[in-house]
Order: C-alpha cells, then sequence, then structure tokens
C-alpha cells in the first residue's frame, strides 16, 4: 500500500513560518511505516520547496509565498485580501508517486479554504481515497464534510487510523502501535529532503481549562525523558539547527522537563513558542534555558485585568507573572528575548485595560506580543457566544479568524482601537517610541482613533 501525506496550503490575510511542521502526520508516517506501507510527504508549507522561500526570518522563521484569492470586502464588508500561502502548484506536478490513498491533516479551522483547494488539486491528479483529519473536522466535523474528502477523522490516535485505513482500502495488517503511540514513536523527519528546524512535543494537551482554549480536549499525555532526548539527538545528526517545542504546558511536569534540560545538547538552538505558565517557572529552569541555548521564550499572561483573569481561568496572576520574568532576567534573558502574549479583544476588555497591560509588559523589561482574540469552535467562550446568540453554530469559519473577528464581532473593542493598541506595540518594539513615550499614551498624550 502506498499513502500520500499531505500538509495543505493556508488560507488566511497573513501567515509567517514559525517553525510549522505537519506534526500528527509525521507520527502517522512513522505509524504506517512500522506495518511496511510506503508514505511519501507533501508538506505545502516547505520552504524549501521550489519557489516558496520569499524571506528568511532569524533561527529558521520565515515567509511562504503567498498569492491574492480574492477581497473580502464584497461578501464579508471587510477591506482585507484572503490570501494563499505555500507552495506553487506545480510541486504536485513533480510528484514522482502514486498512493493508493491520500491522508490530508489541517490545523486553524479557518484556514479551510486552503484544504477544500488542496483537495481539488490532489483530486485533478490522483482518484483515490482521500482522508482529512486533524483540527479542523476534530472541532467542526459538520462543516468539514463540505471539504471534498472521502471521510474525516474526529480526534487523534494512531489506532483510529489504522482502522480507517483497513475499512477504506479493504487490507488488513497488523496494529502494532496502540494508544501509547506519543511514547512508543516519534515523528519521521527524514521524510524532509532538507531540514533545518523542527517541533518536538515532550506533551500533549493541556491540564487547563482556559475558557478560549479547547488543548485540554486532548486529555494530557507526557513522554519520557529518554524518549525525548533520543528524538532530539536524531534531529541533530539530521542537521537540524532550531527545535521548537510546542507543548500546550511544558512546565506542568516541572522536574521532568529539569532532567530534558539538564541533557540537551547545546549546539542546537531551542525556542518555546507556545508561551509557558509563569506560575510554574523557577530559578533552576530559568538558569537552564539560558545555560541550554533558548533563543525564543514567550510568557502567556493574557491580560493583567484581575477580573478577566479569573474569568478566562485563573492561571496566572500578577504576581507570578511578575516573578517569572525577573527569573528570566535574572538567569540573563532581555527584554528582546522575552516575549509576553497579551490577548486583545477579550469581551468585557476595554481599550484602557488592554493599554495597561502593554505598558505594564514594557516596565517589567519584557516584549508585549499581542495575540488578537478569536472565538474557537468547542471552548467555553465559544459555547456562551452560542447561548447569548452572538454567533450563529453555521456561522462561516472564515471570519473568526483572530484577524478578522474585530471587524464584525460586537463583543470586541472594535478593529481601529485594536489597530492604535498594534502600531503603539509595533513602534515600541522597533525603538520609535521610548518606555516614557509608552506610559505616556493615554495619560498626557492622547489617542486618536
Amino acid at each position: 500500500m502506498k499513502v500520500l501525506l499531505v500538509n495543505p496550503y493556508i488560507y488566511d490575510v497573513s501567515a509567517y513560518d514559525y517553525w510549522l511542521k505537519p506534526v500528527g502526520l509525521l507520527y502517522i508516517a512513522t505509524a504506517l511505516e512500522k506495518v511496511n506501507i510506503e508514505v511519501r510527504l507533501l508538506d505545502l508549507l516547505d520552504r524549501h520547496l521550489p519557489g516558496n522561500n520569499t524571506h528568511n526570518g532569524p533561527y529558521g522563521t520565515g515567509k511562504f509565498l503567498s498569492i491574492i484569492v480574492k477581497s473580502l470586502m464584497n461578501e464579508y464588508g471587510i477591506p482585507r485580501y484572503l490570501k494563499r500561502y505555500g507552495a506553487p502548484e506545480e510541486v504536485l506536478d513533480s510528484l514522482d508517486f502514486s498512493p493508493d490513498v491520500v491522508l490530508i491533516t489541517s490545523m486553524m479551522t479557518y484556514w479551510y479554504g486552503g484544504i477544500f483547494e488542496t483537495i481539488k488539486m490532489i483530486k485533478k491528479r490522483f482518484n483515490v481515497p482521500i482522508i482529512l483529519g486533524g483540527n479542523y473536522p476534530t472541532l467542526l466535523p459538520k462543516h468539514a464534510k463540505l471539504s471534498g474528502a472521502d471521510v474525516i477523522v474526529e480526534g487523534d490516535g494512531i489506532p483510529k487510523i489504522y482502522n480507517i485505513l483497513e475499512t477504506v482500502t479493504g487490507t488488513k495488517f497488523e496494529h502494532p502501535i496502540g494508544e501509547n503511540w506519543f511514547e512508543e514513536i516519534t515523528p519521521d523527519y527524514s521524510l524532509y529532503p532538507t531540514i533545518e528546524s523542527a517541533v518536538v512535543h515532550t506533551t500533549f494537551g493541556c491540564p487547563y481549562r482556559c475558557t478560549y482554549c479547547v488543548a485540554w480536549k486532548k486529555g494530557f499525555k507526557v513522554r519520557t525523558t529518554d524518549s525525548v532526548l533520543k528524538e532530539i539527538n536524531e534531529l541533530k545528526k539530521r542537521g537540524v539547527k532550531d527545535i521548537a517545542f510546542y507543548d500546550d504546558a511544558i512546565l506542568v511536569k516541572r522536574e521532568r522537563f529539569k532532567e530534558i534540560l539538564k541533557k540537551l545538547p547545546t549546539d542546537v538552538r531551542y525556542h518555546l513558542p507556545n508561551g509557558i505558565h509563569a506560575k510554574l517557572l523557577d530559578k533552576e529552569i530559568a538558569n537552564l534555558l539560558k545555560e541550554k541555548n533558548f533563543h525564543t521564550i514567550r510568557i502567556g499572561y493574557e491580560t493583567g485585568n484581575v477580573t478577566l483573569q479569573k474569568k478566562t481561568g485563573a492561571k496566572v496572576n500578577n504576581t507570578e507573572f511578575h516573578r517569572a520574568v525577573e527569573l528570566l532576567k535574572n538567569a540573563g534573558f532581555n527584554s528582546k528575548d522575552i516575549g509576553v502574549y497579551l490577548i486583545v479583544g477579550l469581551p468585557g476588555q476595554s481599550f484602557e485595560s488592554a493599554l495597561e497591560d502593554i505598558k505594564h509588559v514594557a516596565q517589567v523589561g519584557a516584549k508585549p506580543v499581542i495575540n488578537e482574540y478569536t472565538l474557537i469552535p468547542g471552548s467555553a467562550d465559544w459555547k456562551l457566544a452560542l447561548k447569548q446568540g452572538s454567533i450563529d453554530e453555521n456561522i462561516d469559519p472564515l471570519i473568526l479568524n483572530n484577524s478578522l473577528m474585530s471587524y464584525w464581532w460586537k463583543s470586541s473593542m472594535g478593529i481601529k482601537k485594536i489597530g492604535v493598541l498594534k502600531n503603539i506595540v509595533q513602534r515600541f518594539i522597533t525603538g520609535k517610541i521610548s518606555l516614557e513615550e509608552l506610559l505616556e499614551f493615554g495619560a498626557e498624550k492622547k489617542i486618536a482613533f
């Protein structure tokens, strides 16, 4: 049996490659190879594909090729352009592979347009069953049935993939990998002819229940130290220079993470882009992060407003946040290294409150990083919005994009105010305004909307 694994295009108004890799597909590849199934990877977001790298950023990040798909003005009243991000279509024609089945993954639900287009392209070239899995059909299975895929898969797990492949192809085979797949196997990065950066997960899912998030629905799995270190050392042998840990809750098993840190090779650059929990950081971890060559540190703070902190899940308070930043600074990290995620556009959040959060982060010696709020299907916030009637369950997922919601959602502070906040942050982190000038905004210095 031959299986083609596909990471589809992104449809968005903006996109950037922060070490994006289809890790779930790479786990599936390893599981299929265990039963002698021949696999091939087509990662349409791989910037090593011809024509897909328009700019190299720091530490293995960069820009994808983008093509304008359409204006959103006529259909949605939003003055933005929807773009397709990823390699030119011609890369599909260069595939020297005739699959029996195609497996396509997915990430953001509002990227569904890229999935639809990818499926159309696959169908033009191969008359074989197409199976769609990942976040999109898991969170929006009804909508995913419009994709053109023959089978959609909700949830995760290798046994489920084995069973579906047997059903679709009528071929029976052994199931050597079971529910403990996260410990038993590692992603097959050998499917990339050239690989300079990789994603590693030491945990899967999250034990916390923030109202705007759904990571907790995956449960919470933990890999052994030996399993993680073996994977990292293999990636190093392949020439990987940058490794991003994309755990949702990497510090929950703190002592185990310390053991991993102590044994990490130091001739690789490491990154924590997913937002660590400030309350779980201690002095030893902060010092190890610096000692072991971590370059990107992100803290999930979200808001300094006490009422909003409690309302959204209370994962961190202001005292814990201050302590975390101080520990990182004492370990040798500077304000450019320490990025702090702030959500703007939260229900009930005022412009003034969000501005104070930005000032607060800058004052303690860190870099504000704005995330625009979005409603994630299945989250507590999503369910509340449905109950209150502020959204319809059949809403087009595209306009739930965090860059688009503030144009239309009445519970947001609005696109103009969010635009002002983003502009202030951009001017501050690029050195166009000083900390003193930043602190004057909203007080001595008036803000025009």
